[in-house]
């Protein structure tokens, strides 16, 4: 065998072994790039699923907001009551518990004409089974 044909037999196992070598890359990459694939679309899932659970807390959030300006209104409202109103609706449960005149002069700031007046509004609606309300005006 002649120099150059050496050469040419080498250069030709050389080239089979690059084309080998380039396949086996080749697949290792078709594998990589079919992980990767899986992982991606197991990722949108996930955003998906967060996506739609970040809508359904947004609404549940939503309601709770509302909720909580009702409540603040209320308060609003029980706030810009008359303090003697919140006096004498203070009496009148401390009266269904049995409350005395002198607690209730005490306890609610009320003088003792207007103590004994709850007292037997209490005892004339207990009597009669009626359903009487103070008022005040």
């Amino acid at each position: 065998m002649e120099f150059s044909e050496y050469y040419m037999v080498l250069l030709g196992v050389l080239n089979a072994a690059l084309i080998a070598v380039v396949l086996k890359l080749a697949v290792q990459q078709r594998q990589r790039s079919m992980v990767y694939e899986r992982k991606l679309k197991l990722l949108n899932d996930e955003v998906s699923a967060l996506c739609t659970g970040a809508v359904g807390a947004g609404g549940y959030v939503n309601k709770l907001e509302q909720k909580l300006k009702r409540v603040i209104e209320r308060q609003d409202q029980l706030d810009s009551r008359d303090p003697s109103d919140r006096a004498i609706d203070q009496a009148t449960r401390m009266v269904r518990q049995g409350a005395t005149v002198e607690e209730l002069v005490a306890s609610c700031g009320l003088v003792r004409a207007e103590a004994e007046l709850l007292l037997l509004l209490n005892r004339a609606q207990a009597e009669d089974g009626s359903s009487l309300r103070v008022v005040s005006g």
